[in-house]
């Protein structure tokens, strides 16, 4: 199943979220992704700077507004 688009605003947990859906492979099914990273979480950078290098695998990132709203799209 696609899914067109996976808006993320999960207070923190996004820091969990977004590994496990990038190691089960659903990221793969998602053609766009809108997430707010959060910053008040410890080592909040270097998470959010992981799960981008994993992203650029499946997805480039059409726009960012750091730790505030960024963008995604599945490359083709």
């Amino acid at each position: 199943h696609q899914v067109d688009l996976l808006k993320v605003n999960i207070e923190g947990d996004e820091f969990d979220l977004l590994p496990y859906c990038i190691e089960k492979g659903v990221i793969k099914n998602v053609n766009h992704l809108q997430v707010q990273f959060h910053s008040f979480v410890s080592d909040a950078v270097s998470k959010r700077d992981a799960i981008h290098r994993a992203l650029t695998e499946t997805h480039q990132l059409d726009w960012n507004y750091t730790f505030v709203w960024e963008g995604w799209s599945r490359r083709a």
